[in-house]
C-alpha cells in the first residue's frame, strides 16, 4: 500500500479542514441553533406568527406554574391581551378547587411521569369576574433554551367549553326536572278528564229533564185528532226523543264509570270471568273455550264490567255465524298478564281498530250490532283506571276479531 506524502504545510491545511468541518457539523447539530432565538426552529417569525393567531389557546408554564408565553387565543379566553398573561402565575386565573389539579400536573414535571399527553378539565377566571371552562390538553416539553439544562416545561392547549358546559348544567337540570314535570302535568290532565266526566253526567242529568216533557207531551199529541202526515211528524219526535234518552243513559253510564271509586286489590280472574258470565248471558250455539285465569291486580267491580261489555260484543259479533265459538285464555309476560279473548265473528276494518273505542264510534250498521256505540269506550277507560291497556286486532270483514287486555301480574 502505498501512503501519501504530504508536507508540513498540507497536514497542517488538512487538519484545520478537518476542524473546521466538525464544527460545523456540531453547529448544526446545536438545539439553540436549529431553533433560533427564543427556541423557535427555522423561520422563527412563521412559527411565531403560527403560535399567535392560532383559534385554539396556548399556553407554557414553568415547573412553578408560571406563564412564559401565551396566545392571543388564551388571552381572549380570560378577558386580557396574551402580554398581560406572561409572568402570572396560572393558580391566579384559576378556580381555586383545582388548584391542586395544577399542583399535581407540575409535578409530573420532575418526574417526567407525564408521558403521551394529558387531558383535564379547569374552571378559569376571567378578568371580568366571569368564570369560563377550558377543555385542556397538555404535554411535557423539555426545551433547555427557555427551562435550563435538564428543566421542563408545561405545554398546554385550551378549548373554550363554556357552552357546552352550560348545554350540560342545563340537560341536568331538565332531567332533575322531567319526572316532577311529568307528574304534574299528568295530575292536570287527569284534573282536565274528571272536570270533564263531571260535566258530562251533569249534561246527562240536566237534559233529562226537558227530554222527559218533550216525551210527555208528544205522547198527548199522539193520543189527539191528527191526520196522517202529523202523526207522523209527532212519530218522528217521539222516536228521536227515544233515541236521545239512549244516548244520554249511555253518556251517564260512562261518566259513571269513569268516577266510580277504584280498590285495586289481588284478584281471581276466574271468579270474576264466571260473574261477568253470569249477567251476561250466553249466545245461542256458541261454543266458549276457556283456560284457568290467573291471578291479577285490578278492581273486581270495573273488570267485571270490562269482562261483561267484551262478552256481549263478541255475543253480538257471533250472532247467526256458523259455529260460533270464542276463546279467552291468559298468559304471563314479565310482571304482568295479558288476556285474549278471539272470536270468529264478523271481525272488523282494522284501519278503524282505534276508532272503535271512541264514544258513539260504531263500525257496523244498527241492524247488525245494536248499540249506543258506548261499551267499549267504558271498557278502555275502566281498563287505563286500573294501570291496564287493551287493544283489538282483526285480519278485516268476516275474519273475527281479538281483544287483548294487559294487568298487573299479582305477587
Amino acid at each position: 500500500m502505498t501512503i501519501p506524502n504530504f508536507s508540513s504545510s498540507e497536514s497542517e491545511g488538512g487538519a484545520q479542514l478537518q476542524v473546521e468541518q466538525v464544527q460545523a457539523d456540531r453547529t448544526a447539530a446545536d438545539p439553540a441553533t436549529v431553533l433560533g432565538p427564543q427556541g423557535w426552529p427555522g423561520d422563527s417569525a412563521s412559527y411565531q406568527l403560527l403560535f399567535e393567531d392560532a383559534p385554539v389557546g396556548y399556553m407554557v408554564l414553568n415547573r412553578s406554574g408560571q406563564i412564559m408565553r401565551a396566545n392571543h387565543a388564551a388571552g381572549a379566553m380570560l378577558g386580557l391581551a396574551s402580554g398581560q398573561l406572561e409572568g402570572q402565575q396560572l393558580t391566579h386565573w384559576l378556580h381555586w378547587q383545582q388548584h391542586g389539579q395544577l399542583e399535581a400536573l407540575l409535578g409530573t414535571l420532575e418526574g417526567r411521569l407525564l408521558q403521551g399527553g394529558k387531558s383535564a378539565e379547569f374552571k378559569l377566571l376571567r378578568a371580568d369576574g366571569q368564570s369560563c371552562y377550558a377543555q385542556v390538553e397538555l404535554v411535557v416539553s423539555h426545551n433547555v433554551q427557555e427551562a435550563g439544562p435538564g428543566g421542563s416545561q408545561l405545554l398546554m392547549a385550551l378549548s373554550d367549553i363554556t357552552a357546552l358546559k352550560k348545554a350540560q348544567r342545563d340537560l341536568v337540570h331538565l332531567n332533575q326536572t322531567l319526572e316532577s314535570r311529568i307528574e304534574q302535568r299528568t295530575a292536570d290532565a287527569l284534573s282536565m278528564a274528571s272536570e270533564m266526566e263531571r260535566f258530562m253526567q251533569s249534561v246527562a242529568h240536566d237534559l233529562a229533564t226537558p227530554l222527559r216533557h218533550i216525551l210527555s207531551f208528544a205522547g198527548r199529541l199522539e193520543t189527539a185528532d191528527l191526520n196522517e202526515q202529523s202523526r207522523r211528524s209527532v212519530a218522528t219526535i217521539v222516536a228521536s226523543a227515544r233515541r236521545m234518552e239512549t244516548l244520554i243513559s249511555a253518556l251517564d253510564q260512562l261518566a259513571l264509570a269513569c268516577n266510580s271509586q277504584l280498590s285495586l286489590t289481588a284478584i281471581d280472574l276466574d271468579r270474576v270471568l264466571d260473574a261477568a258470565l253470569k249477567e251476561s248471558g250466553n249466545a245461542p250455539g256458541l261454543t266458549l273455550h276457556r283456560e284457568d285465569l290467573p291471578r291479577v291486580i285490578c278492581d273486581t267491580q270495573s273488570m267485571q264490567t270490562v269482562l261483561r261489555q267484551l262478552l256481549e260484543n263478541a255475543f253480538k259479533a257471533t250472532d247467526g255465524r256458523p259455529h260460533p265459538t270464542l276463546r279467552i285464555w291468559a298468559e304471563q309476560v314479565g310482571a304482568e298478564i295479558v288476556i285474549y279473548l278471539r272470536d270468529n265473528g264478523r271481525g272488523f276494518n282494522p284501519n278503524y281498530r282505534e276508532s272503535m273505542f271512541e264514544v258513539f264510534r260504531k263500525l257496523h250498521p244498527e241492524r247488525d250490532f245494536p248499540g249506543e256505540g258506548v261499551g267499549l269506550a267504558v271498557v278502555r277507560r275502566l281498563m287505563l283506571r286500573q294501570g291496564g291497556r287493551i287493544w283489538a286486532e282483526s285480519a278485516g270483514q268476516d275474519q273475527g276479531a281479538s281483544f287483548t287486555l294487559v294487568l298487573p301480574a299479582a305477587p
